[in-house]
């Protein structure tokens, strides 16, 4: 969203008496998440998982990830509006097109921001953003998004990373967040309080 529209966005959520903030979810290390809210927790798997999925103005958001064997994040799938974004091995392929950067599309824009890459939603008040290693593997991904209570809402029995979850004990247990039913791990996240 260019600069406008980010101040439309914010205008609109104020005086519809709303309260909305930005909210930052960050994966990082060989698994570390910390949420949208709450404490951070520690995810060993190579499965794929929901990051983060929510529903804003009828424009659903969908962002996978997995790990690899070395802990560092080989995947990254960012679905905005039925628009498919993936970050794999060092490359950067929209609707399944190898793209260069900067990328300016009709619902999103990818460029360079330092030492990380970003991608903007035009659609959502919504940025994603990452840190490639030299091998090609993700070293950080974190999603800033404009959320408030009805915004960030779920269907019935889906989660994800990002969001607040149930305890039990000091595990959480949350099979529903692999994304695909293709792989079998351990499924249990620590706290790291």
């Amino acid at each position: 969203m260019d600069s406008k529209r980010w101040l439309l966005a914010l205008c609109f959520f104020s005086a519809s008496g709303k309260s909305a903030h930005f909210y930052t979810c960050k994966t990082f290390g060989s698994g570390v998440i910390k949420a949208f809210r709450g404490s951070p927790f520690y995810v060993r798997s190579n499965c794929p998982f929901t990051f983060a999925r929510f529903t804003h103005n009828r424009v659903e958001c969908d962002i996978t990830i997995r790990r690899g064997q070395n802990g560092l994040l080989n995947l990254l799938e960012i679905i905005i509006n039925k628009v498919k974004t993936v970050v794999q091995n060092g490359t950067i392929l929209v609707e399944k097109k190898s793209i260069s950067l900067p990328y300016d599309h009709t619902y999103q824009h990818i460029f360079q921001y330092g030492i990380y890459t970003r991608l903007r939603s035009s659609l959502l008040p919504l940025s994603v953003t990452w840190q490639t290693a030299a091998g090609g593997g993700l070293v950080s991904v974190w999603v800033r998004a404009l959320l408030n209570s009805w915004t960030h809402k779920h269907k019935s029995g889906q989660v994800d990373l990002c969001s607040t979850f149930q305890q039990q004990g000091s595990t959480l247990c949350c099979p529903q967040l692999v994304a695909r039913s293709i792989c079998s791990f351990s499924h249990n996240l620590f706290h790291t309080n």
